[in-house]
């Protein structure tokens, strides 16, 4: 196999790949079931997702007494983009889970797509990146990256379609597909990028070596001119950064955070899961049954070597290294291709569908959990008058992916009763929504954490920090994801409340005081 542009993979006698029209069914069929649990629930159970939904619906009615909209040219904005647009023509709710929906077609799809493009063929084997798609980002809701993601694997697709079209059609085309990209996430920009580089550089490099000076130039301004515009957005339109230390993650963690794309609620049946998607590739290639286009091998490898060497915690931004696995994962479905019989083909295919089945029947399972539980918080959330100043507490230890995570539905209230609502993104480098004066004051003085530890833990020195801040307020609502009490206070009247969201209104007469 040679480092050509499109390497067209056969399979030996007797194993024909499929036609286009039955891997378009099949990939129809399984995005209406990966959409399945989108719908059965009144919110997704995604950790950031509550508080993406109450931005966008105060960016959707322009702001209010409490925060104002400022959009800039910012690298994470996707469904600040999207979701809004669609919300003129159907509730909010429905626009955001739309909006997932169209990123669950965007990343399955643009493997599918730049599968085809590598390899020549549309093939059922790149549906394996509907295994990949509940994984521990989607569970954190990191949806502007995962949308972004899906835009840079379109655009990868159609730059490997274009390289013998003209040149000004491919620099337009891909121009736009790299801004779709920063505008997305900058982290998806960055897969992007080193994607792009990857699949060049073999391509200069199968050059013999007087070809090579002259093509090499002018491979390096047709692939790096799609990168002027969003660098020079970047460099002279981006918000300065809050300070914040640089952290690495062990070598070993980083080898069990692979793990994350398979991760979801059953662990023992989700390492099994991953145990046997390694397997498959591991047993493939031993025995010399799969294939690799080349210059998407190599762009594996880049980003196989951007997550080594990236840290965890970067200035202001978390996570940075693990959002990486994903990507890493499906550039891989898409470079490589099975040459297999039939029976054999078949048989993995039905392995891979009885694997999918199990998980999605886990996920719909949790899922439906979840419709229970957020349905009676929002019945609490709906008890709150219009415009209150709700403060929210939780433990420190909250902050994690868990089944039903509770940590952001609070911020529904903004969205549902227009309330102030202390911990709505809203930064400058991030979100085009701010906090209005002196609002935004008051939110960066209110610990939710020190609430908690000082009513709930029962730490006096908490207790007294947060008391003046408290006085803005009218309600607090306690929040975590395992069932808790609230012991007794002056300060705390009790109203509407779950085992695990605990609404009060707070007192400000001398008994509590």
């Amino acid at each position: 196999m040679t480092l050509g542009k499109t390497v067209t993979l056969r399979s030996p006698q007797g194993g024909r790949l499929q036609g286009r029209n039955g891997v378009f069914a099949a990939f129809a069929v399984l995005l209406v079931i990966v959409s399945v649990p989108l719908f059965s629930t009144v919110l997704p159970p995604l950790v950031d997702y509550p508080n993406h939904l109450a931005r966008l619906h105060l960016i959707a009615e322009g702001g209010n007494a409490f925060y104002a909209v400022r959009w800039a040219p910012l690298p994470d904005l996707a469904a600040d983009l999207v979701v809004p647009a669609l919300a003129r023509a159907m509730p909010l709710a429905l626009a955001g889970k739309l909006f997932l929906v169209l990123t669950f077609a965007l990343i399955a799809g643009g493997t599918l797509w730049l599968n085809r493009a590598a390899t020549g063929r549309w093939r059922m084997w790149p549906l394996l990146a509907f295994l990949l798609l509940y994984d521990r980002i989607l569970l954190w809701g990191f949806i502007n990256y995962l949308f972004g993601l899906g835009v840079a694997l379109c655009g990868l697709a159609l730059w490997l379609d274009l390289e013998d079209g003209p040149i000004w059609l491919r620099v337009g085309a891909s121009t736009l597909v790299a801004l779709a990209c920063f505008f997305s996430h900058i982290a998806a920009f960055g897969v992007y990028a080193l994607a792009i580089a990857g699949i060049e550089l073999p391509a200069a490099l199968s050059q013999p070596r007087a070809r090579f000076y002259r093509e090499l130039p002018q491979r390096i301004a047709v692939a790096g001119a799609q990168f002027v515009l969003p660098a020079i957005i970047f460099l002279r339109y981006e918000p300065p950064s809050p300070g914040g230390s640089i952290s690495f993650t062990h070598i070993w963690r980083k080898a069990d955070l692979l793990f994350s794309v398979f991760d979801d609620y059953s662990r023992p049946f989700d390492i099994a899961g991953f145990v046997l998607l390694i397997a498959l590739f591991g047993v493939l290639a031993w025995r010399r049954r799969l294939l690799i286009a080349p210059r998407l091998g190599v762009a594996a490898a880049f980003l196989l070597a951007a997550y080594l060497l990236l840290p965890s915690q970067m200035m202001s931004g978390s996570g940075v290294d693990r959002r990486l696995p994903v990507a890493l994962f499906l550039v891989l479905i898409a470079a490589t291709a099975p040459v297999l019989p039939r029976r054999p083909a078949l048989m993995i295919g039905i392995a891979a569908a009885a694997v999918f089945a199990a998980r999605m029947a886990v996920i719909e399972a949790v899922w439906l959990n979840a419709d229970r539980i957020y349905t009676d918080d929002i019945a609490v959330i709906d008890s709150l008058p219009q415009s209150a100043m709700l403060a929210v507490a939780y433990p420190p230890r909250d902050v994690n992916a868990g089944a039903i995570p509770e940590l952001h539905v609070a911020t529904l209230a903004a969205a549902r009763r227009e309330a102030f609502v202390p911990t709505i993104f809203a930064y400058a480098t991030q979100q085009p929504l701010a906090l209005r004066p002196p609002y935004d004051q008051l939110a960066g003085a209110t610990s939710p954490n020190w609430i908690w530890d000082g009513f709930v833990g029962r730490d006096a020195m908490a207790r007294e920090a947060v008391a003046t801040v408290l006085r803005d307020y009218d309600f607090v609502v306690f929040t975590d994801r395992d069932p808790f009490s609230v012991p007794p206070s002056a300060c705390l009247e009790p109203m509407r409340s779950t085992p695990r969201f605990q609404l009060f209104a707070l007192r400000h007469d001398r008994a509590c005081n």
